[in-house]
């Protein structure tokens, strides 16, 4: 279990020890208002935080690592046949093949990963059924336990921001558990970089991108190499620390919010060293997003965005990314 200490450092990512909110939910007690003060903190300076005691146990994560490693190792062949259409509009499902996606839209080279997508809103998308039988089981299950914490932390964040409606976040959010929303579980894997591979200019394993949503859950494993851009513009390593999950906001919350909560720029970085190159890597994101007609307007009623619909916002980020 991780023993770091909070701090409120802004250019460093705080640990933030989520217990008090799981053991009395609804409680208005000083340590409650605490959590939320942290939580606050945390996303409106360098938008990201560690959570310790976030309630999804760590067997539940080796299960999701464990199974998604069996899907990334079966062919190239079998993979493509559960293929993402995401290009064509179509949707964000399903696999995508190395440098099939480019995060950072300056550089011509698409990313060195792999992915797989499940789109909560796409429930008769294929997925490797017959390949792997208990695929579809585990992820199903872990997108469960990730939106109930998800939906706590936009509750949270909704207390935060003393809005006149602080529950506005869980209301356009009700389709994360099954309604018309592409809140997306990805699951990612980064090959190891064989010492005869030509890295194209500027590629990257994961290219410097801010995500597109509301907020992200990141499930690490001990690999490492993500870095995050501080208030300084300072590139601070994310380290992986054992059982926490990484949080951070995304652009549309940051438009939503009327740029009080950060979404902040990361990457990670190709290796450099030979041990480095050697090992491969893997992660698993929750990217949670509002229901598709909900028009995101400024919280705090500034207009300092235009109101635009959800879903039209995400299409128009989706279409320079792939």
């Amino acid at each position: 279990m991780c023993t770091t200490t909070f701090s409120m450092d802004s250019e460093k990512i705080p640990v933030i020890d989520f217990s008090s909110y799981r053991r009395i939910p609804g409680d208005s007690s000083e340590t409650r208002l605490r959590l939320v003060d942290e939580v606050h903190q945390a996303l409106t300076t360098i938008g990201f935080m560690y959570l310790k005691n976030h309630g999804i146990a760590s067997a539940h994560v080796e299960k999701m690592f464990k199974v998604s490693r069996k899907f990334f190792s079966l062919s190239n062949d079998i993979k493509m046949k559960y293929a993402t259409n995401v290009a064509q509009r179509d949707s964000e499902h399903g696999f995508v093949q190395t440098e099939g996606e480019r995060l950072d839209t300056s550089i011509p080279h698409g990313d060195l990963k792999e992915s797989f997508n499940y789109v909560n809103g796409d429930k008769e998308k294929p997925m490797p059924d017959e390949e792997l039988p208990e695929f579809r089981e585990i992820l199903l299950d872990f997108y469960k336990q990730c939106t109930e914490l998800s939906l706590t932390l936009l509750d949270i964040m909704g207390q935060g921001l003393n809005m006149d409606d602080p529950r506005l976040f869980l209301k356009t959010h009700t389709g994360v558990d099954g309604g018309d929303n592409d809140t997306t579980l990805r699951t990612l894997y980064y090959p190891s970089i064989p010492e005869n591979l030509t890295i194209k200019e500027g590629q990257q394993r994961c290219g410097i991108h801010t995500d597109y949503g509301s907020l992200t859950l990141l499930f690490q494993d001990t690999a490492g190499g993500l870095e995050v851009m501080n208030r300084s513009g300072e590139w601070v390593s994310a380290t992986p620390i054992e059982d926490t999950v990484l949080v951070n906001i995304g652009d549309m919350m940051q438009r939503w919010t009327s740029d009080t909560l950060k979404s902040t720029k990361h990457r990670i970085l190709m290796p450099t060293t030979r041990e480095a190159k050697s090992k491969e890597r893997q992660s698993i994101a929750f990217f949670v997003l509002p229901d598709k007609d909900v028009i995101v307007k400024c919280t705090d009623n500034s207009d300092k965005y235009p109101p635009i619909k959800a879903t039209d916002y995400l299409l128009q980020l989706l279409a320079a990314t792939y």
